[in-house]
Parts: C-alpha cells; sequence; structure tokens
C-alpha cells in the first residue's frame, strides 16, 4: 500500500513537470482562469535607456538630489552606466560626466545608493567578484562630490580585495545613527575567509564579523525588514549552511542575535510586506530549481540554445540532445568553462567526422556527409558530434576530456549550442538525461504575531508554475494590497513573468500576460526593481534580462537588455513619502511607517529598496483606493522616536523631517 502523502508528492511533481513542458513549448498553464488587467507599458524606446549585453541588477537613487530617480547600471563585465532623469519619462547617459572610465570595468555585480555620511547627498557602493574566486578586486565606495563621483573605498576601510562579494545592504547596525554595510558573498574556492560585515565610525569603516556569525561563508544577499511591530529591525540573509538556508539577525541586541524561523528551503529572492494588511510584516520566497546537465533557452521558433554540463557523474556517458527542422539551419558552439576546454578542430560533422575550421558551421538535409554520427568513446577526448539521423531530425553529442577535468582543477566542462534554423525547431530532447523542472513552487510565510506559517498554496502564488529569479511587493494598483511582480526564468532561458494581483485579503491573482510586463524569450531574466520614474503616484518596473551567473554567463545572456514598463494608472489615489533622519542616519533606513485611511492601515519598512541583484527607489509608496485624506500617519525612527501626522492629503509627494528626541511627538510633514 502506498502512503496518501507520496501519492501526493507524486502527483505534485507530475503537475510541475507538466507545466515545465508546456513552457519549453511556449503554453502557459494556469490553475484557474487569469485576470486580464493591463497595468504597464514598455516604454523602453521612449525612455533613453538603450543596451545590449550582461546584467547583474540595477540601483535606482536620486543622486542630483532633484527628486526624481536616477539609475545605475552595472552591466557586471561591461562598462556601468549611470542614466539621468530629465522628467517626462526621459533618461540621459551621463556616466562619463560623473565617473572616472577605470572606475567603470571589472566583474561588476551588485550596487546600493545611500547617504552613508549624512551630507545629503546619495553616495553609491559597488561590489565585486575576486578573479575566479581565488584573486583579487576592489570593491568601490563613490562618495558624491556633488559633480562627480570618487572612490574611498580603500581609505575607508571597505575595499575587500579578497571578497567574492555579491549583494551590498546599508543598514545601521549597532544604533549609533550610522549606516554600516554588509558585503553579501559566496565562499572562495581556497581558505581565505574575507569579512561579510563593517562598522562605520565617522565615515571609516572597520570589519567586524562578530557583529553577524553567519552559518556559512556563502550569504550572497541580505534583506531588511521589521517581523515584530513593537522592536527594532531584522535583517535576513540567505546562506548555504548543512541546515540552513536562511538566517534572521535581531537589530536589537548587540551582537545580532541570530535564528533560524524558516523550514530549509532553497530560495532567489525575498519580497517582505504585509500582503493582508494585519500589522505583520510576510515573506514571499521566490524560488526555482537547478536545470538539469543538458537544458534549453527559446530565444523564437526558429532559433534554440542548448547548453550541456560534463562532470565527473557523467563524462563517461553518451550524452548531448536531438531535434526537427527541415530547414538549413546555423550551429554556433561555445565552450564555456573551461573557455578553452573544446578546440574547433574538436567538432565532428557526419558519419565521416568532417571538421569545419571555426566554431560556427551551417548545414542542411542536402549537405554532404551529414548523415549519421561519427563513432566516438564518451569521456576519452573532448569532442562534439553532429550529424543528421533522418531528414528532418538532427542529434548533437557532447564528449568530455576525462583527463582535463581531474588535471585542470575546474568541477565542470560546459559548452553552449545556439541554433538557428531557416524553418522552426521542434521536439528538443535530451539525450542521456532526463529534463529537470526548473519551476518550483514559491513560499509566502503569512505572520501570524510573530510565527511564521507556510500558506502559498492556499492564497493562489503558485497558481501559475514559474521558475522564479528575483520578485518585487508593491500596490501595482493603488487599490491599498500589496501585489507581486515576479521576473520569471530558467538558467540558460527567459521564462514569462509573473504579475500577481492581491485580491484585498492576501490572496493573489494571475494576471495574463504579466499586466502588460510579460517579457519576451531573449536573455535571461536577472532582476525587477519598482520605482515611481515620473512621479504620477503609480510604481513602475525595470526588468534586467542579461542575467550572467552560473550557466546564464556566455551566449544565453549576451542578448540581454533592460526593459522599462511604465505603470498606466488609473483613479485611485496615494502618497509617496521621503524620510530625513536627524537623530537616526540621513536616509531614515530601518524606519516604519503607518498610513491609517478609511480604517485601513498599512505598513511599510523603509529597507533603502536593497533585495537580490537590485535596489528598488528608497522613496515609500501607499497606494490609497478611493480615499482623498489620510486619517493618521505614523512613523517609528530608528532612534526610538515615534512621530505623528493627522488630515494628511492624497496624491503627493511629501518629505518627514524626523524631530529630536525631546522635540514634539506629533508636527506636519512637509511638500516636496
Amino acid at each position: 500500500m502506498i502512503a496518501k502523502g507520496r501519492i501526493q508528492k507524486w502527483l505534485r511533481y507530475g503537475i510541475w513537470a507538466l507545466g515545465a513542458a508546456a513552457l519549453a513549448i511556449g503554453v502557459v498553464w494556469w490553475k484557474s482562469t487569469p485576470r486580464t488587467d493591463t497595468l504597464f507599458e514598455d516604454v523602453t524606446p521612449y525612455s533613453g535607456i538603450s543596451y545590449v549585453g550582461v546584467t547583474y541588477g540595477a540601483a535606482w537613487g536620486d543622486f542630483d538630489g532633484d527628486g526624481l530617480p536616477d539609475l545605475y547600471l552595472t552591466d557586471h563585465l561591461n562598462d556601468a552606466k549611470l542614466f539621468r532623469n530629465l522628467g517626462k519619462g526621459r533618461f540621459a547617459d551621463v556616466t562619463k560626466q560623473f565617473f572616472s572610465p577605470k572606475d567603470l570595468t571589472g566583474d561588476k555585480h551588485g550596487a546600493a545608493w545611500a547617504d552613508f555620511n549624512n551630507d545629503g547627498r546619495q553616495d553609491l557602493v559597488l561590489l565585486a567578484g575576486a578573479a575566479h574566486g581565488v584573486g583579487e578586486e576592489a570593491k568601490h565606495l563613490f562618495l558624491n562630490r556633488g559633480t562627480r563621483f570618487e572612490d574611498i573605498a580603500a581609505t575607508a576601510g571597505v575595499a575587500n580585495v579578497l571578497g567574492r562579494t555579491r549583494m551590498p545592504l546599508w543598514v545601521d547596525l549597532n544604533g549609533d545613527g550610522q549606516l554600516d554595510l554588509l558585503q553579501g558573498a559566496e565562499t572562495r574556492f581556497d581558505k581565505v575567509v574575507p569579512p561579510f560585515v563593517f562598522i562605520q565610525h565617522a565615515g571609516k569603516f572597520l570589519a567586524s564579523d562578530d557583529t553577524l556569525q553567519f552559518a556559512s561563508r556563502t550569504a550572497p544577499f541580505c534583506v531588511l525588514t521589521a517581523l515584530r511591530p513593537d522592536s527594532r529591525s531584522d535583517v535576513i540573509c540567505r546562506v548555504s549552511a548543512h541546515t540552513l538556508t536562511a538566517q534572521f539577525f535581531d537589530t536589537a541586541t548587540q551582537p545580532l542575535r541570530a535564528s533560524a524561523p524558516l523550514p530549509q528551503t532553497a530560495f532567489e529572492d525575498i519580497a517582505a510586506g504585509d500582503f493582508d494588511n494585519d500589522g505583520f510584516i510576510d515573506l514571499y520566497l521566490a524560488r526555482r530549481n537547478p536545470p538539469g546537465p543538458v537544458a534549453f533557452g527559446r530565444r523564437s521558433t526558429n532559433q534554440v540554445i542548448a547548453d550541456t554540463v560534463l562532470t565527473q557523474a557523467n563524462i563517461d556517458k553518451p550524452i548531448g540532445f536531438s531535434f526537427r527542422t527541415s530547414g538549413h539551419i546555423s550551429f554556433n558552439v561555445a565552450p564555456v568553462w573551461p573557455s578553452d576546454w573544446l578546440k574547433a578542430e574538436q567538432i565532428h560533422v557526419g558519419a565521416q567526422g568532417m571538421r569545419p575550421d571555426s566554431f560556427a558551421l551551417t548545414l542542411s538535409p542536402e549537405t554532404a556527409h551529414a548523415k549519421g554520427t561519427a563513432s566516438h568513446q564518451p569521456g576519452a577526448q573532448a569532442g562534439l558530434y553532429v550529424g543528421q539521423i533522418a531528414p528532418d531530425r538532427w542529434q548533437v553529442f557532447v564528449s568530455g576530456a576525462r583527463d582535463l577535468l581531474a588535471s585542470s582543477g575546474s568541477k565542470y566542462q560546459e559548452v553552449a549550442v545556439t541554433m538557428t534554423s531557416s524553418r522552426p525547431i521542434t521536439d528538443l530532447q535530451p539525450i542521456g538525461a532526463s529534463v529537470a523542472p526548473e519551476e518550483a513552487p514559491a513560499r509566502l510565510f503569512m505572520n501570524r504575531n510573530g510565527k511564521l506559517v507556510e500558506e502559498g498554496d492556499k492564497r493562489g502564488v503558485n497558481a501559475r508554475p514559474i521558475a522564479a529569479v528575483n520578485v518585487v511587493a508593491g500596490d501595482f494598483d493603488n487599490d491599498m494590497h500589496l501585489d507581486l511582480f515576479v521576473v520569471g526564468s530558467g538558467e540558460i532561458g527567459k521564462q514569462e513573468n509573473l504579475l500577481l494581483l492581491n485580491r484585498g485579503d492576501g490572496h493573489f491573482d494571475v494576471v495574463r500576460g504579466a499586466g502588460g510586463a510579460a517579457g519576451g524569450p531573449t536573455g535571461i531574466g536577472d532582476s525587477v526593481t519598482t520605482t515611481d520614474f515620473d512621479g504620477d503616484g503609480f510604481l513602475d518596473l525595470l526588468v534586467a534580462t542579461g542575467g550572467s551567473m552560473g550557466r546564464s554567463e556566455g551566449p544565453p545572456s549576451e542578448v540581454g537588455t533592460y526593459h522599462l514598463y511604465h505603470n498606466r494608472g488609473n483613479g485611485n489615489h496615494w502618497i509617496e513619502i521621503d524620510l530625513e533622519g536627524t537623530v537616526s542616519n540621513r536616509d531614515g533606513i530601518g524606519a516604519r511607517v503607518y498610513v491609517t485611511a478609511g480604517g485601513i492601515t498599512q505598513v511599510r519598512v523603509q529597507d533603502g529598496g536593497v533585495h537580490n541583484r537590485g535596489q528598488n527607489f528608497q522613496r515609500l509608496h501607499f497606494g490609497l483606493a478611493k480615499y482623498t485624506q489620510i486619517e493618521k500617519l505614523k512613523i517609528l525612527w530608528p532612534s526610538g522616536v515615534t512621530q505623528e501626522l493627522s488630515k494628511v492629503a492624497a496624491d503627493q509627494l511629501i518629505r518627514i523631517k524626523e524631530p529630536p528626541r525631546s522635540g514634539p511627538a506629533n508636527v506636519p510633514g512637509t511638500s516636496k
């Protein structure tokens, strides 16, 4: 007799696998009828933001103090860019005006704006890798001089040249009113252990890993939130330990007390927000599964990327893929890692092993000597074997070099093959490996008075299977309820994005075509960030599609770009709030803001906008539905000061300055 739980597990896996197969051929499955709201329109062509290539997130910040969100793009291995917001939806590339050419290059990862020295100007931290995990590369701290940015990382103490860093987080860890810096990082491949934590002392930083004690040397990113209304902020970090995937740190204690209230579950990103307006912050975890040894990405009906990874587990086995097409087909072969493990002369076409003179070749059903596949011994030597096995069917075998795998220190050999045909490419099948669905159910942990309870399926966030790589929460329709936008992507091919609109009770509906921001199949999903770039009171989106880490690096991500989605808006009202700390850090990072209108209270945490591979614009946004006035606006500043405003008009941006500890608790907000 088979246990009921095991039957449910098998059935659930079958549903996810069916969804994966459907997505691979361009079909999207839902468990319920999707909504058809159109919230967004792609305005990238008119914005002035133009780029093709690899990406690593985006960071929004007002570097010139004009109240408009500007945009910094690290562009990973390509030169970074700074775009100034000119207003009316237009941006200008001002990189050369503000940055030295030497500050634009390198293996750049996450960036985040903050006024770390409380001088009224937004500064910028930029993290980087460490030369394949065993070398050195300085990180950057760009001080905003008003007319230019000066890299002071070395003198400030945060260059951390040995750190294999990923995403920064600005946060006041010790409550002294100064922002400290977390440098999220991966484990190095040697025994060196660079610091994660840097505590600020009047513009200088000291490494202090005793402040946060991680369970692992892999903690690539952290986010800031507040899980208990009566306490200070919490730092939540993704880690990779034997029994832990996340650690929580309480900033009310010194050193920060660590806990692990979540079950062990892998995830790509976190969105924190009060999804049911009960006053407690909930957590959405975006998740995806790793692909199998052979993975596919479909750019169009006629173009496919096949990525194959050989390890000690499969290097002695026949492995590859097959497909159907009746057209002329071009193969572009790219050895990804190591970059020299496969040579052009090691490509063999047909049973006779005809060898091309480059990594690019074009074949057709009429090509002489293309029929059949040359015999070979898998693992004996490196090679790629292409052949026609039927009038419209082709197969490709990949063979690795076992001795090279053992001697080079590399744990794998990887090759990406881009196939472009004059006719549709169909019936993609792995050889020697099974299809591994990358779609994974999201986790939605609802906060029940401090206890996190998983309710993802119950609340509809898994109605459409997705391989989720990044997520943001925001009230996109200004109805007073937080929604979710999720970037979908496999490691080799982009998937359709997902918009989940909150019904008003913490349950979510899928919106067809992601409400106008579904995105295309080109590139690899990287990140999404929120901002109201035109100041109309509705949250817009920027989606990056050049994700270039791990197997995504190389051909899959080289055609990445950015998509700026403008929110078309509706008749609902809104309020936007900038905070200015005086006793607290100037950005007010760590503050909690409560807005009550129509008897409904919403809460936002000033978290600096940081999540994995991205920084949302820090400005706090609240949808107000039909209400034109806020009954009460309350701020709990990191310093402990409580500030209240009443009868605040809707549809405006206000700047609220923290009063002194001895000052009045109730002061008016000021328009900006």
